[in-house]
């Protein structure tokens, strides 16, 4: 399946992802979607374990 095909929406396509990790807790720490958001973007340069030590600081 190639979910950046154009014929298909991007919602069915997505959907057997989204019931694969429906309910399973992300390894980042966060308490609303700007921290996941913030707490993402960092995480792109460093590992989730590193981020997750650092930003409560």
């Amino acid at each position: 399946m190639n979910i950046f095909e154009t014929s298909d929406s991007w919602s069915e396509n997505l959907n057997p992802l989204i019931e694969k990790y429906k309910g399973k807790k992300h390894p980042l720490e966060y308490n609303n979607i700007y921290q996941l958001m913030i707490m993402v973007i960092l995480s792109a340069e460093d590992s989730d374990d590193n981020i997750n030590k650092i930003a409560p600081a």
